[in-house]
Parts: structure tokens; C-alpha cells; sequence
């Protein structure tokens, strides 16, 4: 049996855990890409988070303050600090008003009451709520576009996954010049550069109703033999414009990616989604 790309491989569907007051000015963007590729949307709004507070987060480490800035200093809160956490939202929804994406509300709480990012907290909420309609998921970020060479599509490599029983498929990334400059104000994503190769951060699709863990890279576990795909990235990828500081490199590599210390969450048997 060989796999047709011309049968859709079931519902798919993209998950980002967003702060809006940093994706604004990209989210219409991201969102077309992704719908113009297949993809359903689906959004969890972050609004007023402080950070992660996975104990690997540059939060926890104490390198990061939610000060309106991302991990690498851009201050993209400038472009958004004369408008409340409602404006902004608002705003959001402005944007997105004519497009078929899904927002969740997501304000979870550590112990002394600040919203935190709770990201893969959010991805088992989501798989525990719509495992049984959602067939394939891609989990990445609002800065990470997915893309594929000319002439191939996605439901090719996710029927090629589910025909070898694999529910797991990894991506690597090319790295993108980031989004913001420095001093707050949104680029034109069309203009920015390629960096590279990513040497981390790879991320995930799977297939809903096997997972067993959820994790943001690289601790992911799926029913069965929890084999997964990793196709080369010439050929399907991501594209991260955080940037890696790095220059266009040509020399022929290996893929990378060891594991880091993720923090990965069981998912629940029944479809119920957790609390914080």
C-alpha cells in the first residue's frame, strides 16, 4: 500500500501557546500561513503571563523577568505599552475576527497567583479535549512557521507516519532573523533572513489519540513502540525567527537535536482537561 497525497490524512490542526502583546503584529501572518497550508488553528492566549515556570525556563533560572521583552531582549512590549491586557486582547480578536481559529482563554496560576505560561500544560489540556476529532497536531510556537519543499504537501508525510503505525513525527528548523528589533517595532517577516541551521528546539506533530506524555522538544511518548519520523529538513521543517545569532552555513550535517532536560506531563486516560 502506498500513501496518496490526494486523500486527506484527517483533521490537522496547529496548537501555539501565544502572549499577545508579543505576536500581535505577526499573528494574521502566522495563522494564513498555516490555513493556506491545511491546517486548522488553534490558539491558547497567554495574556499577562510572567513567564514559564518550568524549572529549565529562563524565568525559573532567574535570566528572565516578563518584563515585556522575549529571552533575547527584544522589547516587543513597547509596541503594545499604551494598551491594557484587555485592549490587547481585544485587539487579537480584531485581527483574527474573519479567520477560522479557535482561541482559548489561558491564565493559569502558580502558587503565589501570577499568571504563568503553562505551555505544556496547555498542549495536554487541548489533546485531552479533542483527541477523538483531531487527527494529527503540530505543537510549536507563534514564531515558528511550518513549511515544506515545493511539489510535496503534509498529508503525504502523515500518511506515510500513520502507514508505518508511527504517531510521532520530529521537525528541525531553520533559523529566521528575529521579528522585533531591538528597540520594539515589528519587521516584515517577508524581508528576514535565513540564519542557519537550528541546533535545538526541535518540535513535534503527533497523533492525538496516542500520546502519553507531553513535552515542549523532545520527551513526547506515544502508545506502541514510540518510534517517530524525522524527516530531513530540506525537505519538511520549520521556520524559527528567533534567531541563532549564527550565518548561513553549507557544509553537509547531520541532523541534531540531543535531548535537554524537558519536563514532560502524563496525559490524563479520560478527556479531561487539567487544572493549575
Amino acid at each position: 500500500m502506498t500513501a496518496d497525497p490526494n486523500v486527506p490524512a484527517g483533521k490537522r490542526t496547529v496548537v501555539a501557546v501565544l502572549l499577545p502583546r508579543e505576536h500581535l503584529p505577526f499573528i494574521r501572518d502566522w495563522c494564513l500561513h498555516h490555513i493556506e497550508q491545511g491546517w486548522e488553528i488553534a490558539l491558547y492566549d497567554n495574556t499577562g503571563s510572567v513567564g514559564s515556570t518550568r524549572e529549565t525556563s529562563t524565568f525559573s533560572l532567574a535570566r528572565w523577568h516578563g518584563r515585556n521583552e522575549d529571552k533575547r531582549g527584544n522589547s516587543y512590549g513597547t509596541f503594545t505599552e499604551a494598551l491594557s491586557d484587555h485592549d490587547v486582547q481585544d485587539a487579537l480578536r480584531h485581527e483574527l475576527r474573519d479567520l477560522p481559529v479557535t482561541i482559548f482563554e489561558w491564565q493559569p496560576r502558580d502558587p503565589e497567583g501570577r499568571v504563568v505560561h503553562g505551555q505544556v500544560e496547555a498542549y495536554v489540556d487541548y489533546i485531552t479535549k479533542f483527541r477523538d476529532t483531531a487527527t494529527w497536531t503540530a505543537f510549536i510556537d507563534a514564531d515558528e512557521y511550518l513549511q515544506c519543499a515545493p511539489g510535496l504537501d503534509w498529508d503525504e508525510l502523515l500518511h506515510r507516519a500513520a502507514e508505518q503505525d508511527c504517531h510521532r513525527i520530529l521537525l528541525d528548523a531553520l533559523a529566521y532573523e528575529p521579528r522585533w528589533t531591538k528597540d520594539g517595532q515589528p519587521r516584515d517577516v517577508g524581508t528576514l533572513n535565513c540564519l542557519g541551521l537550528q541546533k535545538n528546539g526541535s518540535k513535534n506533530i503527533l497523533q492525538l489519540p496516542y500520546a502519553l506524555k507531553a513535552d515542549i522538544h523532545w520527551n513526547w511518548k506515544t502508545t506502541g513502540t514510540d518510534t517517530l519520523i524525522r524527516p530531513d529538513r530540506a525537505l519538511y521543517s520549520f521556520r524559527h525567527h528567533g534567531g541563532d545569532g549564527g550565518a548561513i552555513d553549507y557544509t553537509p550535517r547531520q541532523n541534531f537535536g540531543p535531548p535537554d532536560l524537558d519536563e514532560c506531563f502524563d496525559i490524563p486516560p479520560q478527556a479531561t482537561a487539567i487544572r493549575m
